[in-house]
């Protein structure tokens, strides 16, 4: 049995991917609905019909990208999984969308900028994180990494990630400075050190 994706739903897909764009090449305040329906090409109703404020576009994106991270790491993961399989493979996953589109990376970067500017995103962005924290703490309870704090630790391999996607901003490209195979590795080898 196949799902089929809602015309409504590839629409907004299609508006967010632009505006993902746009926002990254341009910042957030530069960036009017008329600059993402161009870019989508679409009418600026045809973006105003879905989004009415650039505010909740960049709020759906988050939410898109954390949903879309939250599919991808449950296709990766098993419950019989060894915590430090389990927890290398999160981070790889976690990092290969990162690696995998460029614009993602710089979002992020970006996302992260608008946290420490705006209470609204900063609160978005604390809930998209406490769902990342609570993935990396469930395996980490799962054992084999001593007596260190769960949430800390869980909060320790984010920091890693973000740490290196932020080095992204530097390369004209936006690459990642190490692959997605060796920070996970490094990840696991911080971890299992922390025991």
């Amino acid at each position: 049995m196949t799902t089929r994706i809602k015309p409504d739903e590839q629409r907004k897909q299609q508006i967010r991917t632009a505006a993902t764009r746009c926002f990254v090449r341009r910042g957030f305040a530069a960036t009017r609905l008329l600059d993402i329906a161009r870019e989508a090409g679409l009418s600026k109703g045809g973006v105003y019909f879905h989004y009415r404020a650039k505010e909740t576009l960049f709020h759906d994106i988050l939410e898109a990208q954390f949903a879309a991270l939250q599919a991808r790491w449950d296709t990766q993961q098993t419950p019989d999984q060894p915590a430090d399989q389990a927890l290398r493979g999160l981070v790889l996953t976690h990092l290969q969308s990162l690696e995998q589109s460029p614009d993602e990376a710089r979002f992020c970067n970006l996302m992260i900028a608008m946290a420490s500017q705006n209470p609204e995103f900063r609160e978005k962005f604390e809930d998209s994180l406490a769902g990342m924290r609570s993935r990396y703490v469930e395996i980490i309870q799962r054992g084999g990494f001593g007596d260190a704090d769960p949430a800390q630790l869980a909060s320790g391999v984010i920091a890693l990630i973000y740490g290196v996607a932020a080095q992204s901003a530097a390369d004209p490209q936006a690459s990642l400075p190490l692959t997605s195979e060796q920070v996970a590795d490094l990840a696991v080898r911080l971890a299992r050190g922390a025991a």
